[in-house]
């Protein structure tokens, strides 16, 4: 796990790359490398897992100096790998290296043999040109501009704006973010010119100038391919084992492995799993967040799950003072606008991870989208069942979930009517006049910035794998995926979510509907084989987002700190969001009209990143 950066082109200059590659030091403290030739220039910060001996330092090239890699990530299954090419004199015990023969044997072609998360450059000498690959889910990141007739990229942005690309903000970007809360959903970034490579993609970069990205993978074509059983009780052990064999290979490490907790399903059905393949307690503790307010806190839950496992537990509070304190800090090392106080929660447990001497922590990730595990998702599935004529089974969900009156019916047939459509305007399934505020926008910056709905990929027969594809493609699980890795490795720790096995995805996109959501429950066959982990009352608890008391705190005691940030000067020259109707919004919410802060918190944090980012300097 580490950082990259580099560049080609006929100005490549190391130096240039040696001060892209510092400014990432925190994604790998424990070493460096520079490495160029004509045309290229490599640079890696070393965060050492696998192979801790100096066999294992980056660049690193062939014996016969045709290719050099850098590297992000961890690539599972490279022990495997390895006894596929069994002519291959290994100078070391890494997944790197394992990698580079692999590009060397089948090209292209090996990142389909690889499991795990990834962005890596390689440069080929003899035919002069830089291939750039992400994994398929896009749980690494790899970000790249064009300057002065040269490609560069990197981990992160900053490394890209330390070398000179420009600070402009990208208006078509901060309008979907303002607007429909989309974000994360396209190649490009807040940034003008500074783009993302898309997740399950890889490039050729010749003369200094990028080819069309070519898509190496499909969740689609790889669930069709899935044999799936009839019997219920095969598919849940199929599920089981799938995860077990997931939470087994993430366990390759040679440091310690901790485990970030929640108290929902997910989280516990990994700590028992973890429990099965890793049984000793004294190697892989827990670590969580909690709040003051009790009814924002997971930590009894948490609490059962660690005392059932006889695992050791840490958790850090965080209080409204502390949010307001750190939220300068985790906008520099996010680099683009984020969610607010679940993301300060999550950088303040991983700060603990490190400070436990904790090097590699996994997370529940992934199964809520694998699985349908939110509300949001129920209005697609009824969709289907009305599409396909089944009608007494949609009665029973409806029935199931509350839904009897005929005002309840309306607004439920209206969600099933939405959820057919391939056009949204909603980002997260919320409401969009009450979690954001379009109407507060400003009328030039509107007109200027405006773009289409976006027309999302539908690559499913059916509305509920469609919308679940959306979320994990596209909106909900690319931003926490960046939130993540950005607060993982600014403290220098590699977060590993098992749950986003491209295998396990595509098993759980090919079940049938009813082993996703069954009589208004959601994660069905989860709850069903976790019955033999889990007591009842983690297993069959209603989906629990997190949630904190941001609400609470921007009426009480931050309520100062609100106003304080967002009317100001310089936020309301900047044209995004109309004066009047902005101070109207923000009195109103103090004096209690609305439930929900996060237009507020857009505000703040743009104005925070706009003095950091765009005016300002950053570590």
């Amino acid at each position: 796990m580490c950082g990259i950066a580099g560049m080609t082109g006929t100005g490549s200059d190391i130096s240039l790359v040696a001060r892209m590659n510092d400014s990432i030091r925190h994604r790998g403290p424990d070493g460096d490398g520079l490495w160029s030739a004509p045309g290229v220039a490599f640079g890696h910060r070393r965060l050492r897992i696998i192979d801790l001996s100096e066999a294992g330092r980056q660049p690193m090239s062939t014996p016969d100096g045709r290719y050099t890699i850098i590297f992000n990530g961890e690539v599972y299954n490279y022990i495997e790998l390895r006894a596929e090419l069994p002519d291959v004199r290994w100078r070391s015990k890494s997944d790197t290296e394992v990698i580079l023969h692999a590009y060397a044997r089948w090209g292209a072609d090996a990142l389909k043999k690889f499991v795990g998360m990834y962005a890596l450059a390689i440069w080929d000498e003899q035919e002069r040109e830089l291939f750039v690959a992400r994994d398929r889910l896009g749980i690494k990141p790899l970000y790249y501009t064009h300057l002065d007739g040269n490609f560069l990229f990197a981990s992160e942005i900053r490394a890209l704006l330390t070398a000179g690309a420009q600070r402009t903000v990208n208006e078509r970007v901060l309008y979907d973010f303002l607007a429909r809360d989309f974000y994360e959903h396209n190649d490009e970034t807040f940034f003008e010119g500074i783009y993302k490579l898309p997740p399950a993609s890889w490039m050729r970069v010749r003369d200094g100038r990028a080819k069309t990205p070519h898509t190496y993978w499909s969740l689609a074509d790889e669930a069709a391919q899935i044999a799936v059983s009839a019997d219920p009780a095969e598919r849940e052990e199929t599920l089981l084992a799938l995860c077990r064999d997931a939470v087994d290979l993430h366990l390759r490490s040679d440091v310690p492995v901790g485990i970030a907790l929640s108290g929902g399903l997910d989280s516990a059905t990994l700590l028992c799993l973890l429990d099965q393949v890793h049984p000793d307690p004294t190697r892989v503790e827990a670590f969580s967040f909690a709040f003051a307010e009790a009814q924002y806190s997971e930590r009894p839950f948490v609490e059962i799950m660690a005392q059932q496992t006889g695992r050791r537990a840490h958790f850090v509070e965080m209080s409204a003072h502390q949010f307001a304190d750190s939220a300068a800090k985790y906008t520099e090392s996010q680099e683009e606008p984020y969610a607010g106080a679940p993301i300060s929660a999550y950088a303040m447990c991983y700060e603990q991870v490190r400070a436990h001497d904790f090097i590699v922590v996994m997370d529940g990730s992934g199964i809520d989208e694998g699985l349908a595990g939110y509300g949001r998702f129920q209005p697609a599935h009824w969709a289907d069942l009305f599409n396909a004529g089944r009608f007494d089974v949609l009665e029973a969900e409806l029935n199931a979930g509350g839904i009897t009156t005929p005002e309840k019916r309306a607004r439920a047939f209206e969600q099933m009517f939405n959820a057919s459509r391939p056009h949204s305007d909603v980002g997260m399934g919320q409401d969009l006049t009450t979690s954001i505020r379009p109407d507060c926008l400003n009328p030039d910056f509107v007109a200027a910035a405006h773009t289409p709905i976006p027309a999302f990929e539908r690559p499913f027969g059916d509305n509920l794998r469609n919308l679940m594809y959306r979320e994990l493609r596209y909106t909900k699980l690319p931003r926490a995926l960046r939130f993540r890795d950005r607060l993982s490795m600014a403290v220098g720790t590699e977060l590993r979510p098992p749950f986003l096995d491209h295998r396990l995805l595509a098993y759980e996109f090919a079940l049938p509907a009813e082993d996703r959501i069954y009589n208004g429950t959601s994660k069905a066959i989860l709850r069903r084989a976790a019955a033999r982990l889990l007591p009842d009352a983690v297993r069959m608890a209603s989906k629990r987002s997190v949630q904190t008391p941001q609400r609470e705190w921007f009426r009480g005691e931050l309520k100062d700190w609100v106003r304080e940030r967002i009317d100001t000067p310089s936020f309301w020259a900047r044209g995004w969001v109309d004066p009047d109707k902005g101070r109207a919004a923000i009195e109103g919410f103090i004096a209690g009209e609305g439930d929900n802060s996060f237009f507020l918190w857009q505000w703040i944090n743009l104005e925070l990143w706009a003095e950091t980012f765009l005016e300002g300097s950053f570590a």
